[in-house]
């Protein structure tokens, strides 16, 4: 079973993989490794060693103070809509369009 990236960022970060064509939303990636693998690490609730450290620096306080934390069980959308462009992405809301 794959868990979605617990990254509280991996959804707004602007790479082709993210990208939901039929949405043109950005989408969090699943974690990289699959729980039947065997493997019990940080790999499998995280996509890279990026969102693992944002994980760990949004909830650095809640750990110390031994409070719960949410687990993500779907993977997040953007709230912005994209589209790419030659010169890269570019938010809707910054698209000019000639009609």
């Amino acid at each position: 079973m794959k868990y979605a990236c617990q990254g509280p960022k991996c959804h707004e970060r602007e790479t082709k993989d993210r990208f939901n064509k039929k949405t043109k939303r950005l989408k969090g990636r699943n974690a990289y490794l699959n729980t039947t693998q065997g493997y019990r690490g940080p790999f499998t609730i995280f996509c890279t060693t990026g969102c693992q450290n944002d994980w760990i620096m949004a909830n650095v306080d809640n750990i110390v103070a031994q409070r719960p934390i949410t687990f993500n069980r779907e993977r997040k959308l953007s709230e912005q809509t994209y589209h790419i462009t030659e010169g890269g992405w570019v938010r809707s809301d910054e698209h000019l369009t000639n009609d």
